[in-house]
Order: structure tokens, then C-alpha cells, then sequence
């Protein structure tokens, strides 16, 4: 008997420290990469952290007047067609969480335009790496960590210096990826 709560004893314990292995990792990675002092801004198509909201608007708008930037579903949101960037043709819809009147936060969620239930290749799976392939190609400075998340399964963390990208899965068709300034983000929290 007792070598049965011996055993069960030492998987708890393995289990603990897997469990918490990510957390960690997470953890002191922001923690490296904060005490760095470098401020990275840059998110994509001349859209920055920290940026106005008067500043993105007028961006958006001559974005739009050129041809690269669209209204998104039910004009909640700013449409951008990537092309040929990814594995098939593609879209980002985005818009940003403001903090004193500044980005903070950049919420981004990619589909392909010709998702559907019978193109299984085109689903969320398959788009969560073509994403991660194409943001590795955006942002060389600093590696994605595959980390577990209790709710949102399988994602990929960069954090270079102040900016946090996470990639993951939203539904069977996006992938979600969140832009994040960690040193306002951490003020808000307080």
C-alpha cells in the first residue's frame, strides 16, 4: 500500500512541475527581456505601439485611399488582404485596445479567404503555422516559444524587449494574434 501512495506521490509531483514548466519559462522570459530597456514598437504595415488614435485613424484612412487597408465585418474592425504571404489567400483583421489615448494593444485575427468546412487544409491548424511562419518572417529578432495554455490549447509567445506577440488558434477558421505593449499592460493591471 504504501508503494502505491509512493507512486502516487512522485506523478503528482511530475505533473506539478510540467504543469507549471510553461508558467516559468513564460515568466522569466518577460521578466530577461523587460530589464533589457529596449522598447520595440513596431507591429506591421507602419502601425506602431504607442501610437495615437488620432495618428492610427489618419494612418488607416490613407492606407485605405491607397488600396491596402479595408473596412472590416460591420466596420468594427480594419481588413488587410495578405496576398500571397501565406500558404493560400489571406486576411488580418485588426484593431487596437487604447490607453490614454495611445496603442496598447493590437488584436489581430487571420483567416483565409476561402475557408469552409470541406477545405480541411484551411483550417485553423494549418493556419496557426502558416501565421507563425509568417511572423517569424516579420519579427527575426527574437524566437516563438511553444508554450500550453489551460484554455487556448498550443500558442507561440515572442517577447522582444517591451512587445509580446501571441499566436493561437481562435475557432476552426482564425487564428487570434495579440499584440502587446507588457509595460502599459502591467500598469493597467495595477
Amino acid at each position: 500500500m504504501r508503494y502505491y501512495k509512493w507512486i502516487l506521490f512522485v506523478v503528482c509531483l511530475i505533473f506539478v512541475f510540467a504543469c507549471n514548466s510553461d508558467d516559468s519559462k513564460y515568466d522569466q522570459l518577460v521578466k530577461n527581456e523587460l530589464s533589457r530597456g529596449i522598447r520595440k514598437d513596431t507591429l506591421f504595415q507602419g502601425l506602431k505601439l504607442g501610437m495615437t488614435s488620432k495618428d492610427f485613424y489618419t494612418h488607416c484612412w490613407q492606407m485605405n485611399k491607397k488600396g491596402i487597408f479595408f473596412a472590416g465585418p460591420g466596420n468594427m474592425s480594419v481588413s488587410y488582404k495578405l496576398g500571397k504571404a501565406l500558404k493560400y489567400p489571406a486576411y488580418m483583421n485588426f484593431f487596437p485596445d487604447f490607453a490614454h489615448g495611445r496603442i496598447y494593444k493590437m488584436r489581430v485575427l487571420f483567416g483565409y479567404d476561402a475557408f469552409a468546412p470541406w477545405n480541411k487544409q484551411m483550417f485553423a491548424d494549418s493556419l496557426e503555422l502558416d501565421v507563425l511562419g509568417l511572423l517569424k518572417k516579420w519579427y527575426k529578432d527574437r524566437d516563438f516559444i511553444r508554450m500550453t495554455d489551460p484554455a487556448k490549447g498550443t500558442i507561440f509567445v515572442q517577447v522582444d524587449g517591451n512587445r509580446r506577440i501571441i499566436i493561437g488558434k481562435y475557432d476552426e477558421a482564425h487564428v487570434k494574434v495579440d499584440y502587446t505593449d507588457l509595460l502599459i499592460d502591467e500598469k493597467n493591471k495595477k
